[in-house]
């Protein structure tokens, strides 16, 4: 099974649709959302319609949790219907699924938290462990630092962020995205991050890849194995 997943779409309905096709030519069954559907894009109604349309599996991300309140950065808002706040209010934290013999789980920053990030290079064996573990997974799929990248256990887990799919925002500043640079063995952010990508997953082998909502081509991911340094280009 190749499964779709997407995160930070923060209401970019342009990107949504270019992901979604893309996905589906390269032949995806099925999409997920790592959450923030909404803040800083211009249409989030419009992407909330649409995962609603198509059913795509979505988590709450700090956005979303955010998106009655007028006073948070790149809040949504004024721009949402009371149906679609809703919606959001009503995302599960974390969501699992067991898929072609594997379990698959997703939250937004991890499963303790939506504001917390996974960075590579910074998590110890026994964090990784410690996160597989929370969600009952043996892929975890996460969002909010709008980098993607692979890192995984020696023990078989694995935890993979998509990227942003967010390409195109309203006004306010948006955060950096945060990029692992496993030569120098250090992580900065990174203005330079690529926009608009989504991940495919396959299963049950385990292998993800990253590629542009705009045409699908795969794009470099850093891929960190628990005190194991790497790079898949």
């Amino acid at each position: 099974m190749r499964l779709a997943v997407i995160a930070d779409v923060h209401a970019d309905i342009h990107s949504l649709h270019d992901a979604l096709a893309q996905a589906e030519r390269l032949g995806c069954t099925a999409v997920v959302c790592a959450g923030d559907l909404v803040g800083y894009g211009l249409f989030p109604m419009q992407v909330i319609d649409l995962l609603r349309e198509r059913r795509i599996p979505c988590v709450r991300g700090n956005h979303d949790r955010w998106a009655e309140d007028p006073n948070m950065a790149g809040s949504s808002s004024g721009l949402l219907s009371d149906d679609a706040l809703a919606f959001l209010a009503g995302l599960p934290r974390v969501w699992n699924k067991v898929i072609d013999g594997v379990r698959v789980a997703m939250c937004h920053g991890t499963p303790k938290s939506d504001m917390d990030s996974v960075v590579p290079g910074m998590p110890t064996a026994g964090d990784v462990r410690r996160w597989l573990a929370a969600a009952n997974a043996d892929v975890l799929v996460v969002g909010h630092s709008h980098a993607p990248f692979m890192l995984s256990d020696l023990g078989g887990g694995l935890i993979v962020n998509p990227g942003a799919l967010l390409r195109d925002r309203a006004g306010g500043a948006m955060p950096a995205p945060v990029i692992f640079d496993p030569q120098k063995g250090t992580f900065a952010q990174a203005q330079a991050a690529p926009r608009g990508t989504f991940g495919i997953l396959e299963l049950p082998g385990k292998h993800f890849t990253v590629h542009l909502a705009s045409d699908g081509s795969e794009v470099p991911v850093p891929v960190v194995k628990t005190g194991i340094r790497d790079r898949r280009g």
